[in-house]
């Protein structure tokens, strides 16, 4: 099959059934998945341009068309293979999907954005959604919580570094970093997170030397704060609330493995990711598949890790499909969702226990907001000031009113929030 295939296809999947791109990708080839994950960066800058080009508009039926065309203007201008060659491989896949009366029309749109492509990107810096590649509400959004950080838009449309956590109970970072420095492997410690090692190229994680030992794990630095922010200690008794596939429940207990952990979450397909992680690092957990709202029990914790459900604005650069797949109404949507976690957390935490509330997201709405209103008029719930060695003010870490905010950076973490609550007795 013809690698644009592939791209129109997985690409049609992902619309059509309103799933992660990275799920529609199975039979696709490493250069369609590249492709795929190119035109998903830049949709919105080669949706205008096709718009432009075309003298009328494509009918939806013809989705597979208009997909062919955006890989074949992302692999003008991104891939190093000659001009004509993009463009007579989009004609050849239009004859593959079996519609050769496109031929004329796929060969006149890509030769014609060919000659006028400085002309129509200076036409499309008139639109804000083509300049920045994001949707307009999502624009408007990040505009009003951040207008000192226009860099965000940048930063979401790179692509980011590969980077691991050391386990740090089997191997100290400056061992790991050596060993990495004896296959040839180029890497450099994080700037917060004191497990964090960023590589300069990426590589297939079974490559990476004490992987299968339990050594290392692939995880971005900003979550990589979780334990140092909870105040672990031997015997503590600890609840992760929405833990699939485990990275935070693994790294609870690589940095203290006297607590007593129970990890939860409702997601049957996912949790069995949990255990393959927990059983490559020799860790052991309470796993249980559950919603955690839905979760009974007499006990009380004393530490609770809600990292929540959210719209995921943080880590688009690793995941660009996030501009399409979510809406203005998704967020409103998991606000309520997080509100009710943080309800049904407390409930379960201790006097005296310590809650720590974590996003993937960039939005006040699914951050400090959420904190204010579950805070709001009760005493009871005491904000706590977060305090780590990594947690250190500065252009891409910002300290809110009631959390610290990381905003995504272009080669180091991605966008990521933390808020601190204590349960006092009133």
């Amino acid at each position: 099959m013809s690698e644009y295939l592939e791209v129109a296809k997985s690409l049609a999947r992902m619309l059509e059934e309103d799933r992660h791109l990275g799920d529609c990708l199975e039979n696709t080839s490493p250069i369609g998945q590249q492709i795929c994950y190119g035109v998903t960066r830049h949709w919105f800058y080669y949706d205008r341009v096709i718009e432009a080009l075309l003298d009328k508009p494509l009918p939806e039926k013809h989705l597979d068309l208009w997909l062919i065309l955006m890989a074949g203007l992302y692999s003008m201008d991104h891939l190093r293979r000659p001009q004509h060659a993009s463009v007579n491989h989009a004609v050849e896949s239009v004859i593959k999907l079996g519609k050769p009366w496109a031929k004329g029309l796929v060969n006149a749109v890509l030769r014609r954005y060919g000659r006028e492509t400085d002309t129509l990107k200076q036409q499309m810096m008139h639109s804000d959604e083509a300049r920045l590649n994001h949707p307009q509400w999502l624009i408007d959004l990040i505009k009003a919580d951040w207008p000192d950080h226009p860099e965000i838009f940048d930063n979401n449309n790179n692509q980011p570094p590969m980077t691991l956590r050391v386990n740090t109970s089997k191997i100290t970072r400056q061992q790991y970093l050596a060993k990495l420095s004896d296959e040839n492997v180029e890497a450099r410690a994080g700037a917060f997170a004191q497990s964090a090692v960023v590589l300069a190229k990426a590589m297939p994680v079974e490559s990476l030397p004490g992987f299968k030992e339990g050594e290392v794990s692939v995880q971005d630095e900003a979550p990589q704060l979780t334990p140092g922010l909870m105040n672990l200690q031997p015997g503590l008794s600890v609840i992760d609330a929405c833990a699939a596939p485990g990275g935070k429940t693994c790294h609870l207990l690589e940095s203290e493995p006297g607590i007593k952990l129970t990890s939860i979450d409702r997601d049957r397909k996912r949790i069995h990711l949990i255990t393959e992680n927990l059983d490559r690092l020799s860790l052991q957990a309470n796993v249980v598949t559950q919603s955690f709202e839905q979760y009974v029990t007499d006990d009380k914790f004393d530490r609770i890790l809600v990292d929540a459900p959210c719209s995921a604005t943080g880590i688009i650069r690793r995941h660009p499909d996030i501009k399409l797949l979510r809406s203005k109404s998704d967020v409103d949507q998991l606000a309520s969702i997080q509100r009710g976690l943080l309800d049904k957390a407390f409930d379960l935490l201790a006097i005296g226990g310590e809650l720590l509330y974590s996003t993937c997201s960039i939005l006040r709405q699914e951050n400090d907001k959420v904190i204010a209103d579950f805070v709001k008029g009760d005493p009871s719930k005491q904000p706590l000031p977060l305090s780590h060695p990594g947690c250190r003010e500065g252009a891409t870490l910002i300290a809110t009113k009631y959390g610290l905010q990381f905003l995504p950076t272009a080669q180091e973490h991605d966008g990521f929030y933390y808020a601190g609550i204590r349960k006092v007795a009133i």
